[in-house]
This record gives C-alpha cells, sequence and structure tokens, in this order.
C-alpha cells in the first residue's frame, strides 16, 4: 500500500528519523538538517514506488532466494537438482 506515493513502511520509517532529528535534537542545524532528509528521502522513496511499488520486498525475496538461482544465466549451464 502507497502512501504519500511511496511505500507505507519506509515513507513511516523515514518520518521517524526525520522527526528525531527535527524534535529530538531541538538545534536548528538539526531541523534543517531532518527537513532535508525528509524531503529528499520521500523524493527518492517516490521514484522507487515508480519503478515497482513493493521494492523492499521484492529486494528481500531476491536475498532470501539468491542461493537458487545464479547470478547470470548461461544456455551452457549445467541443470541444477532441488531438495538435496
Amino acid at each position: 500500500m502507497l502512501l504519500l506515493g511511496a511505500e507505507r513502511e519506509l515513507i513511516l520509517a523515514l518520518g521517524i528519523v526525520a522527526g528525531v532529528f527535527i524534535v529530538s535534537l531541538f538545534q536548528l542545524w538539526a531541523a534543517i538538517f531532518g527537513l532535508a532528509l525528509w524531503a529528499v528521502g520521500a523524493w527518492v522513496l517516490t521514484r522507487a514506488a515508480s519503478f515497482d511499488p513493493q521494492l523492499s520486498k521484492t529486494f528481500g525475496r531476491s536475498l532470501r532466494y539468491r542461493k537458487l538461482y545464479k547470478r547470470a544465466a548461461t544456455p551452457f549451464a549445467s541443470p541444477r537438482t532441488f531438495g538435496d
């Protein structure tokens, strides 16, 4: 599910991190850094969501199945057996 054009979990995590900089440090430089982090992070997450709305889940799944798939497909690869 998308929130502000990005993945909901990622945009909420970004909001929490930016909020920590803005509220808890209570410094002008931290507020500026938190707002800049929010603006750039939201833009990056929106661009990533336009590429794939479930990018973080897809990336996590690809890391889990990395052992099963070779990095480059080739017609000359030996057959693989599963369930050894």
